[in-house]
């Protein structure tokens, strides 16, 4: 990529020795890096080096905009930085372990910085609106506000006026001086490009056109002036700091930006948008769509920190702004601003999107009560096709990458629908119902590209590189579903069991054992998810916590002494041949599983967490949760083989008689206890019959 010198003919010397050392030290000191982005000096177009630059942004495609990673590399000169903040990014490859370290342990105390005054109105000016001193939701249809309106009422006395707020001169002051300790332009672009190239795959959050063309205006503008212009720069800050949580990374292996470490940037980004926050509070009690954005991604980034609890505290402030500013209902609503196009609609839908996906996964995780209702109102969720990076296809025959958190939401909507279970309260036929029911109905309603056994993934995935990821990230949210829907009979007591009657004995007992192949599976996904991010740390809590739950799943089979059932696998082998992929995709009726298989996927996850613990304090708790907890199990292993091995020696005894009338007497009495005696039963008289576990309720 880079230029060949010129030599300029009024300098040519008519001394060969002096054309050669003159030609010499102009090769040396005029060779240039390419300053333009990778699209605009394809077609040699001169490039004004912004990100996104004024052609990408022009040609409606900001997304394509990138530079040459070597461009990077190379330290622009004192004068042109002192002259232009858009120059491209210097780079420092040395790593450094003391950053690390310090990463791995956040201050507590954040935790409390990142929720206080989201989405309230804590001190400033008073309230003068209805919707205001009445905490009215000025967009509903059946309030008293809706029947102030029908009386005539004016909009801006009851209601959220559209306009612009102004910025009061003292709050702009402050303001700016907190603009001016922000890192610099430069910083800022290369983590927003790598934002968009590495990271918004995972959430979806934002769609990078829509944001990009934000970006650009933003740095336009009197970003003082507006609170609009306050609050998205907390979203660009907030979004940065998010983004340096993945740094270094396979693809940008850097320990700084500009010189700047990469710890110094995150603190930055974080103190100065923990400071601008309370003043858009002040500003605008109402809060924005920005809002919820930038709200929801300093809980994405205290999420890569391990501080789960602070992520559930923070979307419990995007889901109060959420509803305030109405993101839970129809968007075609005629209570919007006439000023707001589709596309804007389209971005609070998939906000909304994110937030009840979030808030599912949360509060299932957390055993708490959602934030937002069960039914999933289907006006609310998405309906724009918008595909990204293929110019050589028609959009409606591309898939869009956003489909894969509508199937997230579809999925914690049929959970919800169906309920899940309870510890205390098990019932293994509404367990086994609910399975059938979302293999029959949920899973053959997935679109081809994101199947469990995609047909078309070749003709795609190579043309969307994040396609694979993100249907492997939603195959390990169907399969911790199905956990959390059989994993409460992990917690039935031996005598509530043997209570139960044998038909829902024999149930219980398979249950487990299909729990035990759905965790397999998802240490399996959560490994190839690993190894397609680079096999490398990361941070991205979709590795650990799965790796970590699931591990513990097994664990607690293992601790079972008649796991697994051997009656159980005697019975499975003659009804293998009726089950399908379409009544059991994941072959938990008919796959045989053993202690030293889970013991083994255990310890394979225990070395994932180990290994991301370097970098990540949840992966570091999880690990050494894990080692303590494994020790355990193998210890009570080695006790019950060496116990195992006594009553074999025992039996061979020489001396032992055995009685054939205490023989048939000992077996009655097994057969009158649950302990699995209709297995035995049914399991030397197995009918020719389908008589799989799975089909007999």
């Amino acid at each position: 990529m880079l230029g060949k010198p010129s030599l300029d003919p009024g300098e040519v010397d008519t001394s060969f020795s002096t054309l050669n050392a003159e030609s010499t030290m102009q090769s040396s000191q005029r060779k240039r890096v390419v300053s333009s982005c990778i699209p605009c000096y394809t077609r040699k177009q001169k490039c004004n080096r912004q990100y996104p630059c004024n052609h990408c942004s022009r040609r409606r495609r900001p997304e394509q905009c990138a530079y040459n990673p070597s461009q990077a590399t190379l330290p622009p000169s004192p004068s042109q930085t002192q002259k232009d903040h858009l120059h491209d990014d210097e780079i420092q490859t040395d790593e450094s372990q003391q950053e690390a370290q310090a990463e791995r342990r956040p201050s507590a105390s954040s935790s409390v910085q990142d929720t206080i005054n989201w989405g309230g109105l804590k001190e400033g000016r008073e309230p003068t609106s209805l919707a205001e001193v009445f905490g009215y939701f000025e967009n509903s249809k059946s309030n008293t506000i809706a029947l102030v309106r029908k009386l005539g009422a004016d909009d801006d006395a009851t209601g959220h006026s559209s306009e612009p707020v102004p910025v009061p001169e003292e709050t702009a002051i402050i303001a700016q001086r907190l603009f001016a300790s922000m890192p610099n332009r430069s910083i800022l672009d290369f983590l927003v490009r790598y934002f968009i190239a590495e990271v918004s795959w995972m959430d979806q959050l934002i769609y990078p056109p829509w944001f990009l063309s934000h970006y650009q205006k933003w740095w336009e503008m009197e970003r003082t002036s507006t609170a609009y212009g306050i609050e998205f720069a907390v979203l660009v800050l907030r979004i940065c700091s998010y983004a340096s949580q993945f740094l270094p990374s396979p693809t940008c292996t850097i320990d700084s930006i500009r010189g700047v470490p990469l710890a110094d940037i995150r603190k930055s980004c974080d103190r100065v948008a923990d400071a601008l926050t309370p003043i858009c509070s002040r500003l605008d009690a109402h809060g924005s769509l920005i809002r919820v954005q930038h709200v929801a991604f300093a809980g994405l980034r205290s999420l890569c920190q391990g501080r789960t609890n602070a992520h559930w505290e923070a979307l419990s402030c995007a889901v109060r702004v959420a509803q305030r500013i109405g993101l839970h209902v129809d968007a075609t609503s005629g209570f919007y601003s006439p000023n707001m196009d589709e596309l804007e609609k389209e971005m609070r839908r998939r906000t909304f999107c994110n937030l009840y996906v979030w808030d599912s996964v949360l509060s299932k995780r957390l055993d708490q009560i959602p934030f937002l209702p069960d039914a999933l109102n289907p006006d609310t969720m998405p309906r724009m096709h918008l595909v990204l990076g293929l110019d050589d296809v028609p959009q409606a025959d591309a898939p869009d990458l956003f489909t894969e958190r509508v199937l997230e939401a579809q999925l914690a909507n049929f959970w919800r629908t169906h309920g899940s279970g309870n510890a205390t309260e098990y019932d293994p036929i509404a367990a086994e119902e609910r399975y059938e029911k979302f293999c029959s109905e949920f899973l053959p309603e997935i679109p081809p590209v994101f199947a469990l056994y995609p047909d078309t993934c070749d003709k795609w995935d190579t043309r969307l590189p994040t396609l694979p990821l993100q249907r492997q990230m939603f195959h390990m949210a169907i399969l911790e579903s199905l956990c959390h829907n059989f994993r409460p009979a992990l917690f039935q007591e031996a005598n509530s069991i043997q209570q139960l009657p044998a038909y829902k004995q024999i149930l219980l007992s398979s249950h487990k054992r299909a729990l035990a192949v759905i965790a397999l599976n998802l240490l399996e996904g959560v490994s190839a998810l690993h190894l397609m991010m680079g096999g490398s740390h990361t941070r991205h809590a979709s590795l650990i916590i799965p790796t970590f739950e699931a591990a513990v799943v097994l664990l607690c089979l293992c601790s079972d002494g008649n796991f697994p059932p051997k009656a159980e696998t005697t019975l499975r082998r003659g009804s293998t041949t009726s089950m399908t992929k379409s009544s059991d995709p994941f072959g938990v009726g008919v796959t045989d599983v053993t202690k030293d298989e889970c013991i083994q996927a255990v310890r394979s996850a225990l070395g994932r967490l180990q290994t991301l613990a370097d970098m990540n304090h949840m992966a570091e708790v999880g690990a050494r949760t894990l080692t303590r907890l494994l020790g355990k199990i193998e210890k009570i292993s080695d006790t019950t083989v060496s116990e195992a091995n006594t009553l074999m020696r025992l039996d061979t005894d020489p001396i032992v008689v055995t009685d054939p009338a205490l023989q048939l007497s000992e077996a009655w009495n097994c057969l009158q206890t649950p302990d699995y005696a209709e297995v035995e039963f049914l399991a030397e008289n197995t009918p020719t019959t389908d008589m799989s576990v799975f089909s007999w309720f």
